[in-house]
This record gives structure tokens, C-alpha cells and sequence, in this order.
């Protein structure tokens, strides 16, 4: 077991041999082994072998029809249905949909059994701003007394063969319940379902057999024994997440470019030229209610006919996803889409039309001397002119962390203190740390919806705009908007993408190579313990400008210097920290935190270098070079309202690095930060979650 788990792992996650291929390598080790050798050379005694059966089925469907396909004897596929123009002939690949389910309580229970330490374990590892601590969860956990496993479902189409121009459809899970960066593990995300075809899935065929297991579940709940121990858990659901056109085709509603896209209001859109746009003084704020919308999706099923189908009020027929989902509680609007690759880049489409070359060009010089933490992996290599080109982690970096003091240095005054506004409100709602972080986000949203066509005009109205002033009440209910995204989706893609061979049979060769992964991996997750990492002497000639400095600090603080132990890095739990010595070899820049000395004074944030770490009884400390504040402030470069103003300078100080050197614990340390230069100074933004998908 341990030898086809070594060759499964190297075959798999590192070759990616297909089916036929991998069989023919084992029958050739095999023939070289000695006899006698059990080496298995067959899937069924592969399987045999780590005491599994393969559990999911699949189905194949006529693509134009969507009824079940027959088999000849020649083992091609063919329509029966008689009313469908493919009736009784072999169906070619592009014509079939394939539909595999897989089996959802199998698969919870590895991922169970893989993070079993840390679901029991009574220590809190989930950030503020997570999921776990939305009002949504706490209301339904304070529900039951069992154990408690949370689905988050999330889905999207993705190409997989040019040639036919076959997609692929999958319906991921993931578990609230690990926390984070774990839960985004590809080994820790349930695949329920795939659709593979040239057409867009039918949620109602694609989703019926998976929700009704979902539903069971819910129902009754399940057991596993693991280590010995019977473990009962009670099975919930927290959102259905993806980008707009996936929502409105799994839900069964308008798209955004129509009437009544908004899923959260009731508003109506109006015709503007060539397009349909929600102007904030014609907004009807009135959220749907679940029951509602059940009744609007009945009388839309009932008053379409054949090709014909009506909507009411946006809503176009009755989707299975509202049996596990409450609408629209649990339909979320994705930042990633909305945000990143939405509003942000529209944006700066209309600024490179505003300004004049030169200001483009000082924006690209600016992008390409940014130095980010060394697990944000951005660099700008397309101009802010193709911004079309740039991927979502590029813009989230702009909103959250680079782009305000860029906006600044290059727009109109108008024009820059709009865009702080939007900085403002979508880094707060991003981790919002104190619950006045969500209402204070709330009134910009909406301060900055009312004014954007007096800065700009009526055509940046899209339903995405419309969209953002739901995201406080979304935040309120689910946590903040890193953790409610599709960046996780988007990696899941990549690692399935991997594991196609061929043309045929897609979806059966990705669910089957997931299977196996989830056979293969399967360590038990331990908690990582906080560590020094890259020891250094104290006599090494990287210390030689600073040893002084540290030696003296050290005294002062009552440690014996020879008990000391010095380190370039520090990893503490999922995150790991740098220091510039270690960074001087790189162009990352991990080594700008932002901390708390004194915890009486909470509201006081300091910002610093760190130099190097050190270990002394135990206990981790930081040696530090202080930044300290500028006569400048960054409130002084806009015209906003004094409030808006306070909160601006505080989440971006205008900072310079002192000649003042300190020693800090580690646990003083809040986030890492991006410095960029600014008005000759530095503009400092904190990252204040630490391990989002690149």
C-alpha cells in the first residue's frame, strides 16, 4: 500500500499520465519485479487494494433534448426520444452531455478523518472577519447541539477542449467549520457534481441527484467512526456563491444586464441608449423574501410556453438549489467578479480616457516599483491601459492596498477623492475587524453610488454598481468579502484542468483522478507550531551594521545574550514572516508589519521593518526599525468630509523610516503591510488577510 501510494502520488499529482498509460507502466514494474509480486495492474484491484469502490455514476444525456441516452452495440450513444431531431442516430461527442455525481458523505468523511485534530481541538483559529463568526452561522449553530458541518457551494463553467468546444461544470463545496487557509486546501474541497458538454448545464438535471443527497443529509444527519470514536454530525448549508451569469443560470433569473437582475431588492432597471442601467434615485430597496420568490418562479413555469419563457419580476422558473438555500440569504454576490475583475477595472478603462499619457505612464512606473509580501504573487506586466488584460489578484491588490495613493498621484482631485471613497468602503467590508467597520463601509457604498454620475455619467450605473450597496448586509451575515469569493474556485479549475486526457469522458476522468487524490492524500493535518526558521549567528556579517543596536537592546530588556537564538524568518501558525535580511536576496518585501506595543492603548497602530528575529526562554521577539509618522497626510491630497477623512488617514498612513530601533514580542504583531512611495514619503496599507488565493 505504501509503494502504489508513492506511485499513485508521482503518477497523478506529478505526471498526470492518463488511465491507459499509468496501467501499462505498473504491468511493465510489475513484469520487472520479482515473482512472486501483488503489485496490482487493474483500477478494480488498485481500488481493492485501499479498500474503496468507486461511488460516483455517471450519466450521459442527448444535449438537445436532456433525456437518457442509449447504447448500441457498438457501445456509441443514441437519442430515443422520439420528438428530438437526434432521435435514433449515434450521437457524436459535442452532442452529449455527460453528468457525473459523486458521493458527498464519502467524501466528508476523509475530509474529516484528514483534519480530525483540528476539529477537535478547543483553540480558535478563525480570523474576526471569517464565516464562523457571521451572523448567519451563530444564529443557525446556536440551533443544534451536535457537531456541525457547513457547506459553501460554489460553481462556474470553465473550457476544457478547443476543438469541440466542450466546458465543464463543476459544483464545489468546501467546509466552514476549517478554517482557514485550510479550508481552501485542494484536498479539503468536496467535488459534488460535473457537467461536461457543449451546452450550458439545466441546474434541475445537472443538480436533483446531489441536492436530494444534500437534502438527506440535512435530514438526518450522519455518524463516522474514525480512530474508534463515533463522531454524529448534523450536515447544513451556508451560501451558494458565483459570478453573475452562473447565478442567474443555476437560480433560474434574469441576467445582470437585465430588468430585475438584483436577486437581494426588487428594483427595475431602466433603458438607457443601449443598455439597462440602475440610477441610484430610481432604487426600490424592497428585499425579496424566500416565499416570494417560490411563488414567482410557479407562475413563471406556468405562464411560459415551449421556447417561451416569462419572467416575473426576474425570477424564470423554480430551481432545485432554493431546497438547500434560503433566497437570498444564502445567494451571495462574489467580490472577486464584482469587484476585482468588475467595477475596479471598469474604472480605470474610464480613467485612462480621462487623463493624458504621461499620467499613464507614471501609474505603470509606480505599479512596477511596488514590492508586495512574498505570498502575494502580482507583478504588473500589462499597462493599467489593458487593464482588461490584468487578473483579479491584480486588482485586489490596486482596491485594497496600491491603488488609492496611484489614484492620488495621477487623477483630478474629483476624480481621486471618488476613488478613496470606494478604497474606503471595499477595504473595510474586505476583513472588517470591529462591527462599526460594516456600518461606517455601509454609508460610503451608498454616499458613493448617489454621486458617481455627477463624477463621471450615467453609463457606469450597471446593475455592478447597483449590486454593491447589498454587500454591507451581505458582510453582516456571512463575513467579510475575502473570505465570501471565487478565488478559491479558480485554483479548484486549474487542478482539475490538469486531470483531462482526450476528448471523451471528461467529467468520468476528473472525477475518478479526485477520487483517487483523496485515497492517496490522506495525512492527518497537524497544527503547525510557531517556529524560528533560517538560524543565524550573531557574528554573521549580514548583523554587522545592527549588532550593536541589538546587543544593547537585548540587555535592557534583562536577557542573557548567550541564551539567545537569532532567525531570518518566523513562521507562526499559517503565516510566515520575513525579516530585510532575509528579503535583501528576493524582490518580495515580507518584512513591514504594522503592531500593538502597548494593549491599553489598542487603537494606537505602529508600523515597522523587521530586522531579524530572535529566540529567547521560549519565546519569539523581533528586532525592529520603526517607522514613524509624516507632517503629510493623505487626507491632505482629497476633499472629503471631515469623517471620511479620519478613517482614510487611518487605514493609510503617510509614514518614514526613523533611526529608532525597538524589540516587540511577536504577539504584538497585527498584519503585513505594503509600503509604496508617495509624495516622498511612504503610503502603508495593511494586509489584513494574510493567505488569500493567488
Amino acid at each position: 500500500m505504501k509503494s502504489m501510494k508513492l506511485l499513485m502520488d508521482f503518477l497523478i499529482s506529478d505526471v498526470h499520465l492518463d488511465k491507459r498509460n499509468i496501467l501499462r507502466l505498473l504491468k511493465l514494474i510489475k513484469f520487472l519485479l520479482p515473482e512472486p509480486n501483488t503489485l496490482p495492474t487493474t483500477w478494480k484491484s488498485i481500488m481493492k487494494l485501499f479498500g474503496r469502490t468507486n461511488l460516483s455514476s455517471t450519466t450521459f444525456l442527448c444535449s438537445r433534448c436532456h433525456q437518457l441516452c442509449g447504447k448500441t452495440t457498438f457501445n456509441t450513444k443514441i437519442c430515443r426520444n422520439e420528438t428530438c431531431l437526434h432521435s435514433k442516430r449515434s450521437l457524436r461527442t459535442n452532442e452529449i452531455v455527460e453528468i457525473v455525481n459523486l458521493d458527498v458523505r464519502s467524501q466528508l468523511k476523509l475530509i474529516v478523518n484528514r483534519n480530525i485534530k483540528i476539529l477537535t481541538k478547543n483553540e480558535n483559529y478563525f480570523p474576526t472577519c471569517d464565516i464562523s463568526n457571521g451572523s448567519f452561522y451563530q444564529t443557525t449553530l446556536s440551533k443544534s447541539k451536535l457537531n456541525t458541518i457547513t457547506l459553501v457551494l460554489h460553481t462556474d463553467g470553465a473550457p476544457l477542449v478547443r476543438t469541440t468546444k466542450q466546458s465543464i461544470w463543476p459544483l464545489f463545496a468546501s467546509v466552514v467549520e476549517i478554517p482557514p487557509p485550510l479550508r481552501e486546501y485542494q484536498n479539503n474541497i468536496i467535488l459534488l457534481a460535473l457537467w461536461s458538454s457543449k451546452s450550458k448545464p439545466n441546474v434541475n438535471v445537472f443538480l436533483k441527484k446531489t441536492v436530494d443527497e444534500i437534502k438527506i443529509l440535512m435530514a438526518e444527519g450522519t455518524s463516522f467512526f474514525i480512530n474508534g470514536m463515533e463522531f454524529n454530525f448534523v450536515i447544513r448549508t451556508q451560501f451558494f456563491i458565483s459570478d453573475l451569469p452562473a447565478r442567474s443560470l443555476f437560480l433560474q433569473t434574469t441576467y445582470f444586464n437585465g430588468y430585475y437582475a438584483c436577486h437581494y431588492c426588487v428594483t427595475k432597471g431602466l433603458w438607457s441608449g443601449s443598455i439597462v442601467v440602475y440610477p441610484y434615485h430610481h432604487n426600490d430597496l424592497k428585499l425579496r423574501s424566500h416565499a416570494e420568490v417560490i411563488a414567482a418562479a410557479k407562475e413563471a413555469e406556468k405562464n411560459s410556453t415551449g421556447k417561451r419563457i416569462t419572467s416575473v419580476q426576474g425570477v424564470k422558473g423554480l430551481s432545485c438549489l432554493l431546497d438547500i438555500m434560503a433566497y437570498p440569504q444564502q445567494i451571495l454576490l462574489d467580490y472577486m467578479h464584482l469587484v476585482c475583475l468588475g467595477h475596479v477595472q471598469t474604472l480605470i478603462k474610464r480613467w485612462c480616457q480621462l487623463i493624458d499619457k504621461e499620467e499613464v505612464m507614471k501609474m505603470d512606473n509606480m505599479l512596477l516599483k511596488t514590492r508586495v509580501p512574498h505570498n502575494i504573487h502580482v507583478v504588473y506586466n500589462e499597462s493599467s491601459s489593458a487593464v482588461e488584460c490584468w487578473k483579479a489578484k491584480h486588482s485586489r491588490l490596486f482596491v485594497l492596498n496600491i491603488g488609492l495613493p496611484i489614484g492620488i498621484t495621477c487623477l483630478p482631485v474629483l476624480n481621486a477623492s471618488h476613488w478613496a471613497i470606494y478604497c474606503v468602503a471595499i477595504k473595510l467590508l474586505h476583513a472588517p475587524e470591529p462591527i462599526e467597520d460594516i456600518n461606517f463601509a455601509e454609508r460610503l457604498i451608498n454616499y458613493y453610488c448617489r454621486t458617481i454620475s455627477e463624477v463621471y455619467d450615467q453609463s457606469l450605473e450597471y446593475y455592478s454598481l447597483h449590486a454593491h450597496l447589498h454587500l454591507p448586509a451581505q458582510v453582516r451575515l456571512h463575513g467579510g468579502l475575502s473570505f465570501c469569493s471565487a478565488f478559491t474556485f479558480e485554483s479548484c479549475i486549474r487542478y482539475i484542468k490538469k486531470q483531462v486526457h482526450g476528448t471523451k469522458h471528461l467529467a468520468s476522468q476528473i472525477a475518478y483522478w479526485y477520487d483517487m487524490e483523496n485515497i492517496v492524500k490522506n495525512k492527518i493535518f497537524e497544527v503547525p507550531s510557531s517556529t524560528g526558521v533560517n538560524q543565524i549567528d550573531l557574528n554573521n556579517e549580514q548583523l554587522g551594521d545592527y549588532r550593536e543596536l541589538v546587543i544593547n537592546l537585548i540587555q535592557m530588556n534583562d536577557q542573557q545574550l548567550e541564551q539567545v537564538e537569532f532567525y531570518k524568518r518566523y513562521k507562526h501558525q499559517f503565516t510566515t514572516y520575513h525579516t530585510a535580511l532575509y528579503d535583501k536576496r528576493f524582490k518580495c518585501c515580507s518584512f513591514v508589519i504594522s503592531y500593538i506595543k502597548d494593549k491599553n492603548y489598542r487603537n494606537v497602530i505602529n508600523y515597522a521593518n523587521i530586522v531579524v528575529f530572535y529566540k529567547y526562554d521560549s519565546e519569539y521577539f523581533a528586532f525592529i526599525q520603526k517607522y514613524r509618522m509624516s507632517k503629510k497626510k493623505i487626507s491632505d491630497f482629497v476633499e472629503l468630509p471631515t469623517e471620511i477623512l479620519q478613517r482614510l488617514d487611518g487605514l493609510y498612513p503617510l509614514v518614514e523610516l526613523s533611526n529608532d530601533y525597538d524589540i516587540i514580542s511577536v504577539e504584538a504583531f497585527r498584519h503585513k503591510c505594503v509600503a509604496i512611495e508617495f509624495q516622498d514619503v511612504f503610503c502603508i496599507s495593511e494586509i489584513r488577510v494574510d493567505f488569500e488565493h493567488d
